[in-house]
């Protein structure tokens, strides 16, 4: 008998969450979708979805990634931002697919190559946050030189990813004002230049025509606390740089994860329940399907079922055992993440960030898609 625990992934919610974002932040000209990690576990085959809602260009980690994408759609646009291998810069040429440019070495390597039709490119600057990218004005420069003199190599942009949003920190600030003064030579090209998601917390520079959403698009915004410190802290950064603006906007999480119950079984005072917990008194247990090597733990405290909340006692690599009453069967629906659990209080019981707790979620459970038009339900 087989018992399934799925990731489902509702595309209108994706639709809404799309259409909200990509009007409230309509004064940009590119809304792009930063589709990392699998669409940071919601598949590549996502984007048809987002770009009949508003997207129109999608960023990509590896190439691999960017040809997947175009089994789905042959015209949006596609920036790889990961470095290629010589063979891969072909396979960008003949699929349109635009490659970023993190270092003069590289940009060098690139124009050594044959290339008989044009190839796109973006420059990535690095803002002073220690990543990989351009380092200052005089690189730049130097890089938009070699591709304007290189026949069939095409300047479409320049962007940066910012660490930070700059709610209760200035270095937001400075990784702008970074940014401004190393591509200040070029404000004036007719040229994407482009930012990510911690722009949507500050009001627009005049000089940024595109916004990159990630996470945002799944339901999942930055988790700022509404705390007395943090309020302090907020109020000391608009003193100085003036009122934030934080999204008026209603983002659904897209994605739920369920389990059913495998087994149950009473237990006695005393008895052992899986690795280290020991009853403290006569007790009815049930085991999960759904484990470390899916990204849950205990750590979460309570599963539901049946709309009771159910208390983990023991966890293992692939199961939770939990605390049940007489109501509960085999093969009822277990809720680990939906809109009620909330997945806020994940980030704070698993101490962890939304960017991470989305990559150990999509490795190993199974998604199927829900509210689609084009198609059936699909597991992938």
């Amino acid at each position: 008998m087989k018992f399934e625990t799925l990731m489902e992934i509702d595309l209108n919610k994706l639709k809404s969450n799309t259409k909200f974002l990509c009007k409230s932040y309509s004064d940009y000209t590119y809304k792009i979708a930063n589709l990392k990690d699998n669409a940071y576990g919601m598949g590549l085959s996502i984007v048809n979805t987002l770009v009949n809602n508003g997207i129109n260009y999608i960023l990509v980690g590896p190439i691999k990634d960017a040809l997947e994408i175009r089994k789905y759609n042959n015209e949006v646009p596609v920036l790889v931002n990961y470095w290629v291998t010589e063979e891969e810069v072909f396979d960008a040429i003949n699929n349109d697919i635009t490659l970023t440019i993190t270092s003069l070495e590289y940009l060098r390597s690139i124009t050594c190559l044959d290339i008989k039709d044009d190839l796109k490119l973006q420059i990535l600057i690095d803002n002073g946050s220690n990543k990989i990218g351009l380092k200052n004005n005089l690189e730049l420069n130097e890089a938009v030189e070699i591709i304007r003199s290189t026949k069939h190599l095409k300047l479409v942009g320049i962007y940066t990813d910012l660490t930070t949003i700059g709610v209760e920190d200035e270095y937001y600030y400075q990784q702008i004002n970074a940014f401004y003064q190393i591509i200040g030579n070029f404000l004036d090209s007719d040229i994407m230049i482009h930012l990510n998601e911690p722009i949507m917390y500050h009001k627009k520079l005049s000089y940024v025509n595109g916004i990159r959403f990630d996470l945002a698009l799944i339901g999942i915004e930055e988790n700022i606390n509404d705390d007395w410190l943090t309020n302090m802290r907020i109020k000391n950064v608009e003193k100085r740089y003036g009122d934030l603006e934080f999204p008026n906007i209603d983002l659904q999480l897209i994605f739920t994860i369920t389990s059913e119950v495998v087994s149950i079984g009473k237990v006695s005072k005393g008895d052992l329940v899986g690795r280290n917990y020991v009853a403290r008194n006569d007790m009815i247990v049930a085991v999960v399907p759904i484990g470390h090597k899916d990204g849950i733990t205990k750590a979460i405290n309570y599963v539901g079922i049946n709309n009771f909340k159910r208390n983990i006692l023991a966890d293992d690599i692939d199961h939770l055992i939990v605390e049940i009453d007489g109501g509960v069967q085999e093969r009822d629906k277990v809720y680990i993440i939906n809109e009620e659990r909330g997945i806020y209080d994940f980030l704070v019981l698993l101490k962890t960030n939304r960017y991470y707790l989305m990559s150990i979620l999509n490795r190993n459970i199974p998604r199927v898609y829900i509210n689609e038009e084009s198609r059936k339900d699909n597991y992938l």
